[in-house]
């Protein structure tokens, strides 16, 4: 049965993600069905074989966009060029797994006016890496920032959202760019709706994680934008490491986020993202 939702169009960069790919699209494919939905995935800077995974579980139709050069934003700005003025628009981390009913929640708040800027709840797929890697992802769940600055993975934003900039900048931190950009107010992530993903394989890709972060928000206070802080966040990271069930994960996360102040800068477009945890 055809739905009665207005049009809405999704961006999903990839960047040599072919072994996640298996499982996102078909997930992907399901949450849309009968819903009417262009999707676009821009591939930039693929050495692997990202394209055809795409299609074989998209189907030939699949709209495909080939970047020679990587880089996330200009592979965001070119998915949004293609998509013109189609809005609500969902901007798609290709790891991300999806519930079936998703897509109805998520445009909700931005169909009925109640927000420009939404995300889903993320919860880390933990199979496949360390167990200090796990141990992060739960304590990383546990704080504040999850529950109310956690723009990630799927953001949707409406049209008057994505008035709030121009072209893509390129920046290291898009999500926090784009949750720097819509007020508070008009912002909000919709917790019945779970984005699952991956978290790094193990602790040193939650010091890389945690560096590109922290570059992100230096990147966005050169622009003149402020990085929006969760409220409590550090006491709430403090009970977690007095707290059994939470200690390891919250001392981890700590000393991850320490050792990234030391971590040498690295060219915006030169990461790959880390989808090793995805089985």
């Amino acid at each position: 049965m055809r739905s009665t939702l207005p049009p809405f169009s999704l961006v999903i960069p990839v960047r040599d993600e072919g072994a996640a790919l298996h499982h996102s699209v078909p997930a992907l494919v399901r949450a849309l069905v009968g819903l009417r939905a262009r999707s676009i995935w821009v591939c930039n800077g693929c050495n692997d074989n990202s394209a055809s995974v795409i299609a074989m579980h998209a189907g030939s139709n699949a709209e495909i966009l080939i970047l020679d050069r990587p880089g996330k934003t200009p592979a965001l700005q070119a998915g949004d060029d293609a998509l013109g003025d189609l809005f609500p628009r969902f901007y798609l981390d290709a790891d991300v797994i999806l519930q079936q009913d998703s897509f109805p929640r998520l445009l909700r708040p931005l169909l009925d006016g109640s927000a420009d800027l939404i995300a889903a709840r993320i919860i880390h797929a933990t199979d496949g890496v360390s167990p200090l890697s796990a141990a992060i992802a739960r304590c990383w769940e546990a704080l504040p920032y999850a529950r109310q600055l956690a723009f990630l993975g799927i953001v949707g934003l409406s049209a008057t959202g994505r008035r709030n900039w121009g072209h893509w900048p390129v920046v290291t931190g898009d999500d926090i760019f784009v949750s720097a950009t819509v007020p508070p107010e008009r912002s909000l992530i919709v917790p019945e709706v779970v984005a699952l993903t991956c978290p790094p394989a193990d602790f040193a890709g939650w010091i890389r994680r945690r560096a590109r972060w922290l570059k992100g928000e230096r990147e966005l206070r050169a622009m003149g934008l402020s990085p929006r802080a969760p409220v409590g966040q550090k006491q709430a990271l403090m009970r977690l490491m007095l707290t059994p069930d939470h200690a390891t994960g919250a001392w981890a996360f700590a000393s991850a986020r320490l050792l990234a102040t030391v971590l040498p800068d690295t060219p915006t477009t030169s990461w790959i993202p880390d989808r090793r945890g995805m089985t």
